[in-house]
């Protein structure tokens, strides 16, 4: 969908769009969008109305929140995540998962199971994840562990094909779990630090979030 960008307002990695299109844009808070402006670059949708949205976005590209953009869904976890909205939840947003490590995983021909212990910064920094991340870890604040929350993640997923995946190792440390559609299927894309990494493709995805230690 293609928007006319009258003013942004910013707040930490957030911006507040007030935007020209003929009606409310036709996503749902946590939806990942591509935005098309010069370049073509990733954001998250926070918070939507009829003429203005709430996106976070990494920073190097807010000088291209102007003008004519056009807005189009890459993936939408609530929707299509059977589970995801108790992971929102817990958290406060919907992770990409950077750094955080996988603990189990069960393969077959047609299913996939992972699960992922989360990371202080995914449970503390939710606020602002780094949308492109390094091979360094953010810093996160200082917490006493035992006021830190342990959260684990458990994906399912279901009717899979395709598999390009390295082995699981003794270590499997994730940088980015991306997804997008491709048509009726779904893409999973696992980036790694060390470890398990890959695409396969699924039709459907289940998740749980379980509070270690509790």
């Amino acid at each position: 969908m293609r928007i006319q960008v009258q003013s942004v307002e910013k707040t930490n990695n957030d911006y507040l769009i007030q935007y020209q299109a003929g009606g409310a844009l036709p996503f749902v808070p946590h939806d990942i969008v591509l935005i098309h402006s010069k370049q073509y670059f990733i954001g998250t949708i926070l918070k939507v109305e009829s003429e203005q949205a709430l996106l976070r976005i990494n920073p190097q590209y807010e000088n291209q929140l102007a003008g004519s953009i056009r807005l189009e869904l890459a993936f939408s976890p609530t929707v299509s995540i059977q589970g995801a909205d108790r992971i929102v939840e817990k958290l406060g947003y919907f992770p990409p998962f950077h750094y955080d490590r996988i603990t189990a995983a069960n393969m077959t021909k047609d299913q996939i199971t992972l699960t992922i212990e989360l990371s202080p910064a995914t449970v503390l920094v939710p606020k602002s994840p780094d949308l492109e991340p390094s091979s360094e870890a953010p810093v996160t604040p200082e917490i006493p562990s035992k006021d830190a929350p342990r959260y684990t993640v458990t994906f399912t997923f279901l009717e899979t094909k395709e598999h390009v995946l390295t082995p699981v190792e003794a270590e499997n440390i994730i940088l980015q779990l991306d997804f997008r559609y491709e048509e009726a299927d779904m893409v999973v894309d696992i980036d790694a630090l060390s470890g398990l990494s890959g695409s396969f493709l699924c039709r459907g995805i289940r998740t749980e979030i379980t509070e270690l230690d509790k």
